[in-house]
């Protein structure tokens, strides 16, 4: 088994956990392949010190670059993906493996989001109900299969790389194509930690809806049949843009994200109730996290 982390910041402050986290796991045969940019001498004598641990120096050329660079190097039946500020539950890759043993070419579970004040979230997952409209269902959502739960066959991998025109919203591009063409499944339960950060790649809105458009004409083009769903894809698209917005105390652009939906006839009750978030005084942060959990919790 094989785990990819890449690192790209030089005071990454979460690294050591992450690495710890899989020196910990109740699974014995795993190999970590750091692809690393920043250069940092302690991260290189890791790959020294460990047989466990492949150490590889990459020039900074973005994280779908690094994820095939780790991809490449990587010498497991299967692999895996960790960011590093995040980090896996200890029995995470038993679990994940066992599940892969029965015959399945990619796993996905649950997750726990960790936000900066040290609040802990329990998201659920996208279900596999019908496996074969899987990418269907997955293209139609944009969202809900966490990155660093992901699990596959080093072949998928290999057969299907990150694709690097996208700076972000690689990972949601690639499970399209995946449940696309392999057998899939999801386990009930949250085997791993992400850190939400505003200050991350992830956490600019206008980088992320960009990508998350292009991403959708590059999925639309290859496979026609999702050209159907392309405007309502585009409508969670630009609605997440909006959440995420006012998640980041942008009041103002949020409200007239939620009221361009409303215009263009997505009239939901998710909109409604977070343009009326927008519209309230300083205290809004708390009546959008309570929105989120209360969504969170239906979806449970």
């Amino acid at each position: 088994m094989s785990i990819i982390l890449p690192t790209y910041e030089p005071k990454t402050e979460h690294i050591g956990q992450s690495i710890q986290s899989i020196a910990d796991q109740t699974y014995d045969d795993i190999e970590l392949v750091i692809v690393d940019s920043t250069g940092l001498d302690w991260l290189r004598e890791l790959g020294e010190e460990y047989s466990w641990v492949t150490y590889q120096y990459q020039e900074p050329a973005g994280l779908p670059a690094a994820w095939n660079a780790g991809i490449d190097a990587a010498t497991g039946e299967f692999i895996g993906f960790l960011s590093d500020d995040d980090y896996y539950a200890e029995e995470k890759v038993e679990i994940q493996v066992t599940h892969l043993n029965q015959g399945y070419d990619l796993v996905y579970a649950d997750e726990y989001v960790i936000d900066e004040d040290g609040s802990v979230t329990y998201l659920s997952a996208l279900p596999v109900d019908d496996p074969e409209h899987h990418y269907v269902k997955y293209f139609r959502e944009g969202h809900g299969v966490p990155h660093l739960t992901v699990f596959g066959r080093a072949d998928c991998f290999r057969s299907e790389p990150f694709d690097e025109r996208l700076e972000v919203r690689e990972d949601p591009h690639l499970w399209v194509r995946l449940f696309k063409r392999y057998d899939v499944s999801k386990i009930d339960k949250a085997l791993a930690y992400k850190r939400r950060r505003e200050d991350s790649a992830t956490g600019d809105p206008e980088m992320l809806y960009d990508n998350e458009l292009r991403e959708i004409d590059l999925l639309c083009e290859e496979f026609p049949e999702l050209e159907e769903y392309r405007s309502e894809r585009e409508q969670m698209a630009k609605y997440r843009y909006g959440k995420h917005l006012l998640r980041i105390g942008r009041t103002s652009r949020s409200r007239s994200v939620f009221l361009d939906l409303l215009r263009d006839g997505m009239v939901e009750t998710p909109v409604i109730g977070l343009l009326l978030v927008s519209l309230l005084p300083a205290g809004n942060r708390t009546a959008f996290q309570y929105l989120e959990s209360l969504a969170e919790t239906r979806k449970q």
